[in-house]
């Protein structure tokens, strides 16, 4: 390794000479300062700072925490900064918080064990001036904060006057006509955040028109929240403009007009930005404030070097930059005077009605209908119901074929009720349409759950849900907790591999530690919720209620271990089972109330929770215990009293379309389609999508029973008389002897009764 003297001696100057080039300490020749660098070039040394710190107690390193880097905002802010300690003896430490606090705190941690000398922060946690406090102004370390103040600190700040820059173009927004103009924001706790509100307030407040507390749209300041938002507004009106506190966000607002047909010469989309010499390229906005972000770290970069040479003596500042024009200019249009866009100048040809499940993946596919519709000028009309009340609707809708009033084009199936939808020719055959789709898109071989009946398809996989585990990893990985595990149970505390581990875990939780309140929640509010937690458990012994053949095979001492262990699982579980549903044992979880959970990922509405709950380590997801999930989720098909086959095929095929599937992911849904799941972007926002990829090698669907003339008995038959002996036993009428036998004889005289 090259050393100091090794440099010294190429150079033939004393070892004293170089330290006085390398740091500044005392002037050096010109010619000798070239001898100097030509040998440090061809030695390619390089200063060992973390020795020189340890031996003369002074540190190098610079720590920096930006919300993310995706963020061309950011981007032009840590250029700044860069620019400025380049070549000055310091280091920079970037990293990001993703706006989450706990993360913040453990980045803040672990550069004060590095010793960082001052820190630069974009903060996510406002409130929070005792942390710094301790850390920083207390023991006289520098920190400059950027853009997000934090309260009760008394410490640097740096940012824009963003109140002003949004009051002026909202005020020339509302002067040409544009009264229902939205401001899309992030969470008003950011300081910059609630001047640009404060700002789009008073622009409504000066010209004496009420603002609407609707038009104050609120994101975590993510393009993809943004394109949430937008699709969610535009389901229900169309605004006149939109403006936006950040380039991502107004990228996200323009790629939902994109794809729902909209143009922001419809609909302008006014955003604050950031300097580009590529001003008309770089956005697609109408008009883009141009805040110098790279003057602003650059300012808060020198603002910090300053308190690091006089750290006892610098008096913290304040700095607002106002110097700030539009890339673009204003738009000199009035509000009304651009034409519609041409999807809103033709008139739908046709209308299908559809029949769909009351769950968040169709509320979201609401949003993007109408991309549908300006692509095939067929309209959508939707009806949502709760899960028990589809199989009768779409047995109702069947009887309309010989009635005038207009029956469901395409329904929503759950997997069970295809074999007898499709014997019973509800559903339309489908296969040879389906030459028309690429079937390689699902995952392998799953037509043959969701489609296929005796060698035909009638339909196409639409909602993909497998059973999954989630778990608080934060009490899983609590130090104290797994010592109190591993000393009452000899084995350690983690996701559990079988359903006796689990319901032990369920136990240790529930009854033998306070740190929260119960183990598991069971759903067992009625049928659709509590037959999955039999079939789940009949899989994980290898037992079933039908053979791989269709026969009975419920008499077997897997069928007992199954349901001896369901009914623990129940004595360990929050005592309100008979009340709780697939929803509200979702919500017990992400409350805090339990500390695991096997569910449905449909059931789990907000994405945007999940993944920040995540991404702290505070909830982790696995294969469930056993690895013998059920294989949940819905097709679409087309109904055979149809009068509109051929736009009802169309809609079948736009749902294939796998941008679509993504944008639905991103909206919170679970596509069949494997490049969505594996799809890297979608995997940094959501990162247990490989787990519902490699989750399928293990899922399957209930077994159907075999019966003469190829006859089917309803699953909604099969699931009442399972559960009805279920919940004799969870009320103690029966033993668990009798409730499978019980079942069983049921279930016989139904297979009778049914040929």
């Amino acid at each position: 390794m090259t050393t100091i003297k090794d440099v010294a001696k190429r150079s033939g100057v004393s070892i004293a000479t170089v330290s006085n080039y390398l740091n500044h300490t005392k002037p050096v020749s010109k010619k000798t300062s070239q001898k100097i660098k030509a040998a440090i070039d061809d030695l390619q040394y390089s200063q060992n700072f973390s020795a020189k710190s340890l031996k003369s107690h002074s540190y190098n390193d610079i720590g920096v925490i930006l919300p993310n880097l995706t963020d061309s905002y950011y981007v032009q802010m840590f250029q700044g900064i860069e620019n400025i300690f380049q070549d000055s003896g310091y280091y920079v430490n970037l990293a990001f918080s993703y706006d989450i606090p706990d993360y913040e705190q453990n980045i803040v941690h672990n550069f004060l064990k590095k010793q960082i000398c001052g820190l630069i922060l974009v903060s996510c946690q406002p409130n929070n001036w005792k942390f710094y406090y301790d850390y920083f102004t207390s023991d006289h370390k520098p920190l400059v904060l950027i853009d997000r103040n934090i309260q009760n600190l008394d410490t640097n700040f740096v940012s824009f006057d963003n109140f002003s820059i949004i009051k002026s173009m909202t005020t020339d927004l509302l002067n040409f006509g544009y009264r229902d103009t939205y401001l899309m924001s992030g969470p008003t706790k950011f300081s910059c955040e609630s001047d640009c509100i404060r700002g789009f307030q008073e622009a409504f407040q000066q010209n004496s028109i009420n603002l609407d507390p609707s038009f104050l749209l609120k994101t975590n300041l993510s393009k993809e929240d943004a394109f949430r938002k937008t699709i969610q507004l535009l389901k229900e009106r169309k605004p006149d403009a939109i403006v936006s506190t950040s380039e991502s966000m107004a990228t996200g607002i323009i790629e939902a007009f994109t794809i729902l047909g909209y143009r922001t010469e419809e609909i302008p989309v006014i955003t604050l930005g950031e300097e580009h010499w590529n001003s008309y390229t770089h956005s697609m906005t109408n008009v883009s404030a141009s805040r110098p972000a790279i003057k602003l770290g650059q300012t808060a970069s020198n603002l910090l070097m300053e308190h690091l040479k006089s750290p006892f003596t610098k008096e913290n500042e304040r700095i607002i930059l106002k110097d700030t024009s539009l890339q673009k200019p204003m738009p000199l249009f009035r509000a009304g005077t651009i034409t519609n866009s041409p999807s809103e100048s033709k008139q739908p040809q046709k209308t299908i009605r559809a029949l769909m499940l009351d769950t968040p993946q169709v509320h979201s596919l609401q949003g993007l209908i109408r991309n549908f519709e300006i692509k095939t000028n067929i309209h959508v009309d939707i009806t949502i119901l709760p899960h028990r009340y589809m199989y009768e609707k779409i047995l109702e809708n069947h009887k309309l074929k010989s009635q005038k009033e207009q029956p469901y084009d395409v329904f929503m199936y759950d997997i069970p009720w295809l074999s007898l939808l499709a014997s019973e020719h509800i559903l339309e055959d489908i296969t040879q349409q389906l030459n028309h789709i690429d079937l390689n898109i699902f995952l392998s071989d799953c037509l043959k759950y969701y489609s296929n009946y005796q060698q035909h398809y009638y339909g196409i996989p639409f909602m993909y849900a497998p059973q999954i585990f989630y778990y608080r990893k934060d009490l899983f990985e609590d130090a104290g907790l797994k010592a109190d595990y591993e000393k009452q149970n000899n084995i350690t505390l983690r996701p559990p591999l079988t359903l006796k581990e689990f319901n032990t875990i369920a136990d240790f939780f529930t009854n033998k530690t306070d740190r929260i309140d119960y183990g598991i929640s069971v759903p067992a509010a009625y049928d659709e919720c509590l037959v999955p937690e039999i079939h789940m458990r009949l899989r994980a012994y290898n037992g079933d209620f039908f053979d791989s053949k269709g026969n009975m095979a419920l008499d077997s001492q897997q069928t007992l271990k199954a349901y001896i262990n369901f009914v623990r699982s129940v004595k360990v579980a929050k005592p309100n089972y008979r009340n709780a549903d697939d929803n509200s044992v979702v919500q017990e979880f992400l409350q805090g109330e339990t500390a695991m959970l096997i569910t449905y990922p449909s059931f789990l509405t907000n994405v945007v929770d999940l993944r920040r709950s995540s991404l702290v380590g505070s909830i982790g997801y696995h294969h469930i215990p056993g690895r013998c999930p059920l294989l949940g989720g819905w097709g679409m098909g087309i109904s055979t009293v149809s009068r509109s086959k051929k736009e009802a095929f169309e809609f079948l095929r736009w749902t294939c379309d796998e941008q679509v599937a993504n944008y639905l992911t991103l909206l919170g849904g679970q596509s069949a389609i494997t490049s969505t799941l594996m799809n890297d972007e979608l995997i940094k926002l959501y990162p247990w999508l490989p787990l519902y990829h490699s989750t399928y090698a293990y899922c399957k669907p209930p077994v159907s029973p075999s019966l003469n003339r190829n006859s089917l008995v309803s699953q909604n038959n099969i699931d009442a008389i399972i559960c009805k002996w279920i919940y004799d036993l969870l009320d103690d009428k029966i033993e668990v002897q009798d409730a499978v036998s019980n079942t069983r004889r049921e279930l016989e005289e139904l297979l009778k009764n049914n040929g």
